[in-house]
């Protein structure tokens, strides 16, 4: 039976040379061999790549039904409360989202962030939860209002006629604040330990600036547009700093300026819209274009 490492060895080879069609029966094949060999750690961790395939290729169905197999059976294993669960509901949640189905998605998310909460060491993962489930909200939450004008003013708690709680933007906020520290912390503690030349975890740092996004869009809701203001420069300033001025940095500073505009301040909001449209792009600024975050614009859905 092969090891994961030479797994996802010859998995990287099959994504590496398009070979999509190999990938399903690849995958297959090493959890019938795991599951002969009662190696169960080999075959949920090959059960969650197979999970991540058909969520990619958009195969949902199946997907959920991989899901259902790998966490039924850590819960045999007793192995619920370890991250291993976490990330495979973390899967899950990528799938129910992909699929249109944000409450049982934000439920996953829910489920690893108690998991991980107070893990030492999975701080990232716990990040990630809290923002992917902080976005859900805020999203929900907005919908929701659309809905039922008023709803978000009635108690935060589900009504007797009602399956699906109630949700808040400012729960949103308070997920994405914890997420976006944590991701701090964790920035702060690689500089302490690789210096302030050691590259960041790429991951990271754009799940930092959907946080950031995130809190920005949550502010300008609840119109503390000083506090959205606050949110959307610093991830100007930081997705400017990873990527450049992109096409998330311009995207950033036109959130910028929409909320100077909405605190009637046109001389920053002008300032910030010849950012967006390229009088302080790369060739004023010095930075190098890259790819980067698609942020939120404000009023709109987090992305």
């Amino acid at each position: 039976m092969r090891s994961m490492e030479e797994i996802y060895e010859e998995l990287n080879g099959l994504i590496g040379e398009g070979r999509w069609t190999e990938i399903e029966p690849f995958l297959r094949g090493r959890m019938d061999e795991a599951r002969e060999e009662e190696s169960n750690g080999v075959y949920v961790a090959a059960g969650n790549e197979l999970l991540s395939f058909y969520r990619q290729s958009g195969q949902y169905e199946k997907a959920f039904a991989v899901s259902e197999d790998i966490l039924l059976l850590m819960e045999e294993l007793n192995l619920e409360d370890t991250e291993h669960f976490a990330l495979v509901l973390m899967s899950t949640g990528a799938a129910y989202e992909g699929a249109g189905r944000p409450y049982e998605a934000e439920r996953c998310y829910a489920r690893a962030v108690r998991i991980m909460d107070g893990k030492k060491g999975g701080e990232l993962l716990l990040a990630e939860a809290l923002t992917r489930q902080g976005l859900l909200v805020l999203a929900g939450a907005e919908r929701q209002e659309a809905q039922e004008p008023g709803l978000n003013q009635a108690e935060p708690f589900p009504r007797p006629d009602q399956a699906k709680p109630l949700l808040h933007p400012e729960q949103a906020e308070q997920l994405l604040v914890r997420a976006e520290e944590l991701f701090a912390k964790v920035e702060e503690e690689h500089i302490s330990r690789e210096g302030k030349d050691g590259a960041p975890d790429d991951q990271a740092a754009i799940y930092r600036l959907t946080a950031l996004s995130g809190m920005g869009e949550a502010a300008f809701r609840r119109k503390d547009y000083v506090r959205s203001l606050a949110c959307y420069e610093k991830a100007a300033e930081k997705s400017a700093s990873l990527f450049g001025a992109s096409e998330g940095t311009r995207l950033f500073w036109k959130n910028c300026a929409a909320v100077c505009a909405a605190l009637s301040d046109p001389e920053k909001e002008a300032h910030y819209r010849a950012m967006a449209d390229g009088a302080s792009g790369p060739e004023c600024s010095g930075l190098p274009v890259s790819d980067g975050l698609s942020g939120t614009k404000p009023g709109g859905n987090a992305s």
